[in-house]
C-alpha cells in the first residue's frame, strides 16, 4: 500500500510529456501523444490532470469538453478520458483520487454530470469494477464497437 498523502494530483505542465511517456512506455504511450494532450490544455478542449507520488508521474486522465461520445456532445456532458495508474501501482487508490480531481474540475465548470467510457474486454476489468463503485452508471447506448475491443459509457450526477 502506498502512502497516498504524499499524492498530488495537478494539472499538466509543459514539461509533463517526457516524464508521461516514461512513466507508461509499458503501455506503447508516446510523448507526442502527451505532447498533442499539451497543446489541446493550451487551446482549452482538454484538461490533463497528472498524479505525482515523491515528484514522479504515477497516472494522469482527462477531462474533454467536447467528447466524440455523440450521446454526451449532445447533451453538453464533459468526459473523463484516458484514464491510467502506472501498472505497478494500480488498486491502490491512485484512479479514485484522480476521478475525484477530475469530478471536483467538472462541478466548478457548473456542469452536473459527468460520464466516461471504458473498454469491454479483460484489460479494462479494473476501471470496469471501480466505475460503479464511484456512482457511475451505464448511459443506456450499449456497447459502442471501436480499435480496442468496444466500449461502454458511464455518467454520474455531480451533487
Amino acid at each position: 500500500m502506498i502512502d497516498l498523502q504524499s499524492l498530488e494530483i495537478r494539472r499538466m505542465q509543459e514539461d509533463d510529456p517526457v516524464a508521461m511517456s516514461v512513466a507508461f512506455a509499458d503501455m506503447d504511450k508516446t510523448q507526442e501523444q502527451y505532447e498533442r494532450y499539451w497543446q489541446e490544455n493550451i487551446d482549452g478542449r482538454r484538461v490533463t490532470l497528472v498524479a505525482l507520488l515523491n515528484g514522479s508521474v504515477v497516472g494522469y486522465t482527462n477531462v474533454i469538453w467536447e467528447p466524440d461520445h455523440r450521446a454526451f456532445r449532445q447533451h453538453g456532458i464533459p468526459e473523463i478520458n484516458d484514464m491510467n495508474t502506472v501498472t505497478r501501482l494500480r488498486r491502490n487508490g491512485i484512479g479514485t483520487r484522480m476521478m475525484k480531481a477530475a469530478e471536483e474540475l467538472i462541478r466548478q465548470a457548473g456542469k452536473t454530470v459527468i460520464g466516461i467510457g471504458v473498454g469491454v474486454t479483460p484489460d479494462y476489468a479494473i476501471a470496469q469494477k471501480l466505475y460503479p463503485k464511484l456512482g457511475y452508471v451505464r448511459d443506456g447506448t450499449g456497447v459502442h464497437p471501436d480499435k480496442w475491443g468496444g466500449c461502454m459509457y458511464f455518467t454520474k450526477e455531480l451533487d
